[in-house]
């Protein structure tokens, strides 16, 4: 485990390098209570470059009921950079779509542990030509055929759909980011995925996946879950949702070489050669799918081609 120093040396990293703060800029850190040690510590790295702070906590929230207070809703509005680091992520909430545009920047952390922090420490730099090389190819393509040796068979499409990059540098002001960084995806159209995902990583609402779960999907939508005990969890999860849950809304590969497998999503996600998939919400990302979660689920080793064209094989990048 890194010790406080390290924690402190990438916080200031992440502050110089990634969120790119400015003199005297306003940050609004919103946080709750399990995440209160690591919002300090970026407090404290803002603080250090000449930056207003502003410390809000809230409660944990449900991953289904993610929005904060609406006085903390309006603040998002005008803050230089608004800082999420919370148990739940508010990526996927009401309060930061009103506030894109309008705040500055959004960096969202959700979950964040010591143990992410390597990831942090990335190159950010070097994390952007990763992330433009994947850019080019999603681009240039309409079509995404994902397998893998467990089993996994999907296919879909997002023609017309914006290309994402999430390299973490926040260079442009009123847009939304995720840290650790490190993916490039995009909004499938509804309902154009077809086969079937067997998750073994991670998945939101489930946490490290110990046994296999299989979600298969058609129409864009999915129809069955199946597994042991996790995947039951699955389930339980998914009828707590709203109906638009099911929808598949988002695939993107992970970029960061730095990030490694701990069987937490805000992490696996980025980590260089997974894929993920996720369900539900995909509004902040060019969809049109709206949802009360958004349920990211992580795939190691995955083979992706695009239009045809082998982009990952087992997990190593190829281009």
């Amino acid at each position: 485990m890194l010790s406080e120093k390290e924690c402190f040396l990438i916080t200031e990293n992440v502050v110089k390098n990634a969120i790119l703060l400015k003199l005297k800029e306003n940050v609004l850190i919103i946080y709750d209570r399990p995440e209160e040690k690591i919002a300090k510590l970026f407090s404290e790295a803002c603080e250090k470059f000449g930056a207003e702070i502003s410390l809000v906590r809230i409660k944990v929230r449900e991953e289904t009921k993610r929005e904060p207070p609406k006085s903390v809703a309006e603040a998002m509005k005008h803050a230089d950079v608004v800082l999420g680091i919370t148990t739940i992520s508010l990526t996927h909430t009401k309060a930061v779509q009103a506030a894109i545009g309008r705040a500055g920047t959004i960096a969202t952390m959700p979950g964040i542990t010591k143990e992410m922090f390597r990831a942090l420490s990335v190159d950010y730099k070097k994390l952007t030509k990763i992330c433009e090389r994947y850019a080019k190819i999603f681009n240039s393509s309409k079509r995404i055929k994902l397998k893998t040796k467990k089993g996994t068979n999907l296919i879909l499409k997002y023609e017309g759909r914006e290309t994402k990059i999430d390299d973490g540098i926040m260079s442009r002001r009123g847009n939304i980011h995720n840290l650790p960084a490190g993916e490039v995806g995009v909004a499938p159209i509804e309902n154009s995925a077809n086969g079937k995902i067997i998750f073994d990583t991670c998945i939101v609402g489930v946490g490290k996946i110990r046994t296999p779960i299989e979600v298969f999907v058609k129409g864009g939508r999915i129809t069955k879950i199946s597994g042991g005990r996790e995947a039951q969890k699955l389930i339980k999860f998914f009828k707590k949702a709203n109906k638009s849950a099911k929808i598949l809304c988002e695939f993107s590969v992970g970029t960061n070489p730095k990030a490694k497998l701990i069987g937490k999503v805000l992490n696996d996600e980025k980590a260089l050669g997974t894929c993920h998939v996720a369900f539900g919400d995909n509004k902040s990302i060019g969809g049109k799918n709206k949802s009360n979660v958004h349920i990211d689920g992580v795939i190691k080793k995955p083979t992706v081609w695009f239009d045809g064209k082998m982009a990952i094989k087992n997990g190593k990048l190829l281009i």
